[in-house]
């Protein structure tokens, strides 16, 4: 079992540089390249944050006019040149919330090209119970320069679910929760339930429990994506 004691390296990932520790944010954290961005809810980073750490007005990234979708190139480059993020920068991102926020900072970074992204292993709770240095308030950085190239590959659009339904080749797996997999939980939508013929496997049983929550070996999460038939021979879209 994998736990905040177990090194990044130690877990067998594939690209473990995806991740970063405590240890290495540390020692990297007055490098003017990094961007530290911390992706918790209003409220949560005035009363506390990593020192010299952002935090988007938007942790959703979504357009202003349709917040179904991603925000525009246009949008996008705003957001990030507030947060200090240009094309040049290590970004940094963490939450407190079990790795729910930070993701989709990382993939919305990865979806308009920028590649060098991390996120903290086990995030403020880890830098926290290592006692180290937090700051309160508002805080403000530097403006960036950032362009946006999107990557059409990296994202799933109506007509591509459409036309994936029935294949043998795609596999659809539904990362919420079990009321809004089976429809008990609509968010507001017009139709709840689940895509036809996807899998089900809350993002939460990636993580570990505990106080310190980090991201669960390869093995085991390999374990626990074969048990509901999730396997690599098929092209996956999570959603």
């Amino acid at each position: 079992m994998s736990d905040i004691t177990t090194p990044i390296e130690e877990r067998g990932y594939a690209n473990p540089e995806l991740l970063v520790s405590t240890g290495w944010l540390a020692e990297h954290i007055d490098d003017p390249n990094v961007r530290v961005v911390d992706c918790n809810f209003p409220g949560e980073f005035e009363d506390g944050h990593i020192p010299g750490a952002a935090q988007p007005e938007n942790n959703w990234y979504k357009g202003s006019d349709n917040k179904t979708f991603i925000a525009s190139p246009a949008e996008f480059e705003q957001m990030m040149s507030v947060l200090g993020i240009s094309n040049n920068s290590t970004v940094i991102a963490y939450d407190s919330d079990s790795n729910h926020l930070a993701p989709r900072l990382f993939w919305a970074l990865r979806y308009y090209g920028h590649d060098n992204v991390k996120v903290l292993d086990g995030g403020c709770p880890a830098w926290t119970a290592e006692n180290r240095p937090v700051e309160t308030g508002a805080g403000s950085v530097a403006a960036g320069s950032f362009t946006a190239t999107p990557h059409a590959e990296l994202i799933a659009l109506r007509e591509d679910i459409l036309g994936a339904i029935g294949s043998d080749d795609v596999q659809f797996w539904d990362v919420r929760t079990d009321e809004e997999w089976t429809g008990e939980n609509d968010r507001g939508t017009k139709q709840g339930g689940h895509l036809p013929g996807a899998t089900h496997l809350e993002w939460k049983n990636l993580i570990t429990e505990g106080d310190v929550p980090v991201f669960k070996s390869s093995d085991e999460i390999t374990s626990l994506l074969k048990g509901v038939g999730i396997t690599q021979d098929k092209n996956i879209i999570p959603y």
